[in-house]
Formats: C-alpha cells, sequence, structure tokens
C-alpha cells in the first residue's frame, strides 16, 4: 500500500458508474483535515465524494474530535478501491507523526522517505488480529498461550500461605 504524495489534493477518482455500485462494489477514501487549531485529523470514509464527509465535519453531524475544532479543511485525501484497504490505510496513517504527515500534505516525497526508515530494532507496521477467533490461531500456531510453560512440564501449585 503506497501513500506516494501527489501534487493534487485528492488522489485516486471514485467511479461514478452504476456498473460498481450494482455489484456490491465498495471503495473509500481516507483523508486528512486541517482544524481550526491547526491539528490534523485523520479519517476515512465510504462516500463516494469526500467533500460530504468534510461538510459533516463542519456542521458539527457527528459529536468528537473535530466538532470542537471547526472549521476544518481538506488537506490531503486518497481513494481506495476496497473499503477494507481504507480503513487499514486511515490507521496507519494515525500512527505516523505530525511532522510525517504534513510532509505528506506538503507532498515532499523527499521528506517523507526519510521519514518514512524504519528506526534499528522497530518491527515493521503489522495487522492485529481482529478477532478471538483469530487470535485464538495465534495461540494455537504457537502450541501454548503459555510459551513459558514446557510441554509436559508438571504443574506445581504455588504453596498456600496459612
Amino acid at each position: 500500500m503506497s501513500f506516494g504524495a501527489r501534487p493534487s489534493l485528492c488522489s485516486g477518482l471514485a467511479p461514478q458508474d452504476d456498473e460498481h455500485l450494482a455489484g456490491g462494489w465498495k471503495g473509500g477514501w481516507v483523508y486528512l483535515l486541517r482544524c481550526s487549531d491547526r491539528s490534523l485529523y485523520t479519517g476515512f470514509t465510504s462516500y463516494r465524494d469526500v467533500e460530504t464527509r468534510v461538510a459533516e465535519h463542519n456542521d458539527a453531524k457527528y459529536i468528537g474530535y473535530t466538532s470542537y475544532r471547526r472549521p476544518v479543511a481538506l488537506v490531503w485525501a486518497k481513494w481506495f478501491d476496497d473499503l477494507r484497504n481504507a480503513h487499514v490505510a486511515e490507521r496507519r496513517l494515525k500512527g505516523w507523526s505530525r511532522t510525517k504527515k504534513e510532509a505528506l500534505v506538503a507532498a515532499n516525497e523527499d521528506k517523507l522517505s526519510a521519514l518514512s526508515k524504519r528506526r534499528a530494532g522497530r518491527p515493521p507496521y503489522e495487522e492485529k488480529p481482529k478477532s478471538r477467533r483469530e487470535l485464538s490461531g495465534v495461540f494455537q500456531a504457537v502450541g501454548s498461550r503459555h510459551p513459558e510453560v514446557r510441554p509436559g512440564a508438571k504443574r506445581r501449585r504455588a504453596p498456600k500461605d496459612d
């Protein structure tokens, strides 16, 4: 998944034809808003028109971060053909520093690239399991929920305090 900075404010276009919508097709936007206090808000929406969602932020349709920091302005947006990918991208962007987000907004590819280099010893981004079923699969793959306990080892109970 690439966040390559683009000179335009919005990259990608939401299809306007009914063929995509009839087949249950669903995409979405990931966007950055600049709030009145100069902070950046990261969000995503399934609306085909990201401006509609920005208007909802400015109308305080939902109570939250942006409703107390109006007016807001759209400073960056990117279209994803799959809403799940848009959500993953939003979660990833939320983890970015303000400096890195500002480089994305400014379309400063050199600075964005430099800020994207992993620090030594830091693991790459990984999706966290989303359900108990997925989580139990992770534990089953390891073989035990408590890998510090050797298989077949006799369990000892802690002594009772009398």
